[in-house]
């Protein structure tokens, strides 16, 4: 099996969901041990607890942070997490993340966060961009325009889209919005239907820049070898696999780890997950990871 690197996963706990969802970085890692992914890019857990404000958001920043300096050829850079609601405080914990933490930007979930991915988010794209940072966006169909126009706005900023080309018309306004853009990347985390022809992997592939495709798992929420079965038996060249697996990915990772290289082989399973089952998923959702 080739190696796999995962550009979107996430650790700390998302507690809007029922039930519960999270996962630490060994658990992490001892998934990754039986899946071929040699490393990733980890980003706080949207949803997180926000009872103490931007004090929860900061524990939230520093576990990933502690996650990179734990395995720093395993996660060799990390992302935080902001609160749109904690208007300056938010946008001064993430600066404080960057520059103190050696985070490299943020991830952010929309709908989980509650806001519209427009003007509420420009004070964290300045922070961002004025650290030639990296962001990632939960884009699917229904964000695509607000996230073009953020790109297009802040041209400093790298941009990794996720969960593009969710739905056949959503594939078409997606290669639209984001394939012309010098400073976006998308990955194909969790696409409902990987081997259709017209929007499914292979046209994901064909329609964006060849070097800008990645696998995501989104990990903890899903079951993330369905997708990486799904590149495997796409009707790609075995390059291309290469590209979307982890080539592009390396890429990307060493504009901010320069000296940087993927590991060669999966981690050891960590000895508090060795007997315990990884895998087991939702009644009734059977790609839904517990």
């Amino acid at each position: 099996m080739r190696p796999y690197i995962d550009i979107h996963t996430h650790l700390g706990t998302t507690i809007n969901r029922d039930p519960v969802c999270g996962q630490s970085a060994t658990k992490f890692l001892a998934r990754a041990s039986q899946s071929g992914v040699v490393a990733a890019v980890p980003s706080a857990a949207p949803g997180g607890p926000q009872a103490r404000g931007v004090l929860d958001t900061r524990d939230q920043n520093a576990l990933v942070a502690k996650a990179c300096r734990d395995f720093p050829d395993r996660f060799p850079i990390g992302l935080g997490v902001v609160e749109v609601r904690h208007l300056d405080p938010g946008v001064h914990e993430l600066a404080r993340s960057m520059d103190d933490d050696g985070l490299v930007g943020f991830m952010i979930h929309p709908g989980i966060s509650g806001h519209a991915m427009r003007g509420e988010l420009h004070p964290f794209l300045e922070a961002v961009e004025s650290r030639r940072g990296l962001v990632m966006l939960h884009v699917g169909d229904r964000y695509i325009a607000a996230s073009e126009a953020l790109a297009r706005r802040f041209s400093g900023v790298n941009f990794v889209m996720l969960h593009v080309g969710s739905n056949e018309i959503g594939h078409g306004h997606a290669v639209e919005a984001f394939a012309p853009l010098e400073n976006v990347w998308v990955d194909i985390a969790q696409h409902p239907a990987p081997d259709e022809l017209s929007w499914g992997i292979a046209a994901i592939v064909r329609d964006f820049p060849a070097d800008r495709v990645m696998f995501g798992s989104d990990a903890p929420y899903y079951d993330y070898r369905v997708i990486q079965s799904a590149i495997e038996r796409a009707p790609i060249s075995d390059e291309a696999k290469d590209c979307v697996a982890w080539r592009n990915a390396a890429e990307l990772i060493r504009k901010y780890a320069p000296g940087w290289d993927p590991p060669t082989g999966c981690p050891a399973t960590p000895a508090e997950w060795s007997d315990v089952s990884l895998w087991e998923t939702l009644p009734g959702q059977p790609l839904r990871l517990r």
